[in-house]
């Protein structure tokens, strides 16, 4: 573990009280279930914000002018099992969560991405994904192949995501519908969609 900076505790709370109230609120809600999540956590502060330790850091929170974020250090890792993740995180590893509001928060969910994500920070676990072992459908990586954009938004998703798209294609028995479905595959692609961020047609 990295030095921790022994005033991070004060730091946080001041950190909280400054900002503006609908963020405190969201601020102050985030740290009490991360510690409900895991109690041996530690805090931290760098870059300004609050940081939260196992073995390595997991998570940071921050207030913006309009939301309060939560990003995951080694997101791209869990398992996103609500789709709570924004999706508009460029970072390969680090994957964020948004919210405008405290009513936006439901404890049930939220508390099983922080107890993922510190289980993965204190084990060290990593989950294999890198596109070797994802059998990508050759139709598929021709076009990715293709598409400098649709490529570069799929090699970046997490590996459940990657996986996703490739059953997408590879669980069509007919090749009209392989072809119909790979269209849009890259087409979202583009977009930088998961496959539950589609826009219903």
């Amino acid at each position: 573990m990295s030095k921790i900076n022994p005033n991070a505790s004060s730091l946080i709370d001041g950190y909280i009280n400054s900002r503006a109230a609908f963020a405190q609120e969201i601020l102050s809600l985030l740290r009490k279930l991360i510690h409900k999540a895991d109690n041996d956590i530690v805090e931290d502060w760098k870059w300004n914000v609050p940081v939260f330790h196992t073995k390595e850091m997991v998570c940071g929170i921050a207030a913006f002018q309009k939301y309060v974020s939560i990003n995951f250090f080694n997101g791209a890792e869990m398992s996103d099992k609500h789709h709570l993740f924004s999706g508009d995180c460029s970072a390969k590893n680090i994957r964020t969560i948004k919210f405008n509001s405290i009513s936006e928060i439901k404890e049930n969910q939220l508390l099983p991405y922080f107890m993922e994500a510190f289980t993965l920070g204190k084990t060290g676990l990593k989950k294999i994904e890198s596109n070797k072992e994802i059998e990508i459908p050759e139709l598929l990586q021709q076009e990715l192949n293709k598409n400098k954009l649709a490529k570069k938004n799929f090699e970046n998703m997490a590996y459940t995501y990657r996986k996703e798209y490739a059953s997408h294609i590879s669980g069509a028995k007919q090749e009209a519908t392989k072809l119909r479905r790979l269209k849009n595959v890259i087409l979202n692609l583009e977009k930088n969609l998961k496959m539950h961020q589609w826009p219903k047609s």
